[in-house]
């Protein structure tokens, strides 16, 4: 169980100061004094900044769609599609240093070689969400599937270099929306 806390904690760390600075900028060393563990039992955990920044970045898109299955529940296929909308528009609006930590370590995964490592995840946030199209009745719910991610991902990168100014986010969703029901 201490395994487990201590792991969460790091993680915990981790992501906080990814959020305040670049991939880049933040040292393994102080996530551990930050954490309150030596750097070698922060390696004992996480034998790379890679692997812990994946870790930190994967535990927040498997919450972000496991809050989004529960808010799903119960509702008619319109309101799914909205809620997948709202939801996918929040996860980049209200922090978009996220996008930006999502760029780097994917960057970074390049520079390793390791971009394998992402296909797991890929299917899986692309299978969640095109099960939601299906049962929202939106037709062709694989290519839509891809379609929104490529938009949302793209908005993501305008909102982040625009600093949140170039385009309405409301109207973006009733576009995307649209595109998504047509």
């Amino acid at each position: 169980m201490r395994k487990l806390e201590t792991r969460k904690r790091i993680i915990s760390v981790a992501f906080e100061l990814f959020s305040e600075k670049s991939y880049h900028d933040v040292s393994m060393e102080e996530i551990a004094r930050k954490a309150g563990i030596s750097k070698g039992g922060l390696f004992y955990h996480f034998p790379s900044k890679y692997k812990l920044a994946r870790a930190v970045l994967f535990m927040l898109l498997d919450e972000w769609l496991e809050n989004l299955k529960g808010q799903l529940e119960g509702l008619s296929g319109g309101e799914k599609l909205r809620t997948l909308i709202d939801a996918a528009f929040e996860l980049v609006t209200v922090s978009p240093k996220l996008s930006r930590f999502f760029l780097e370590l994917y960057e970074e995964s390049i520079k390793l070689n390791m971009t394998g490592e992402w296909d797991e995840f890929y299917e899986r946030y692309i299978g969640s969400v095109s099960s939601v199209l299906r049962e929202a009745g939106v037709r062709e719910p694989e290519k839509k599937a891809l379609l929104l991610g490529a938009l949302v991902d793209g908005l993501a990168l305008h909102h982040l270099l625009s600093g949140g100014k170039l385009f309405n986010v409301d109207e973006m969703k009733k576009e995307v929306l649209r595109i998504m029901e047509g």
